[in-house]
């Protein structure tokens, strides 16, 4: 929760809103069971009325879902490293 500095640039586009959001940095499985990220999603959706989060560019399976879960491709930020990132937002609609 709280401004992540990463996410204060955005390049080729903007974000959805400048409310409050969280962030999640890492999500993973072990490729056994599915779900894993909307559980994740469910969870957050709990506290926070947006959340960010990004990806490589040809990570094309979390693109699809993100986009699947409600996301917005909305730019493209870099990490510390300078390496871009695929930025995305959903408004989750909590106060």
């Amino acid at each position: 929760m709280g401004d992540d500095p990463t996410y204060e640039i955005i390049e080729e586009g903007q974000w959805l809103n400048d409310a409050p959001y969280g962030v999640i940095h890492r999500i993973a499985g072990h490729g056994k069971r599915g779900g894993i990220l909307e559980e994740a999603l469910a969870f957050c959706e709990q506290y926070v009325g947006d959340l960010r989060i990004d990806t490589h560019e040809d990570n094309r399976v979390m693109q699809h879902l993100l986009e699947k879960n409600g996301f917005t491709k909305c730019g493209i930020i870099y990490t510390d490293n300078g390496t871009p990132r695929l930025a995305y937002q959903k408004e989750c609609g909590k106060q």
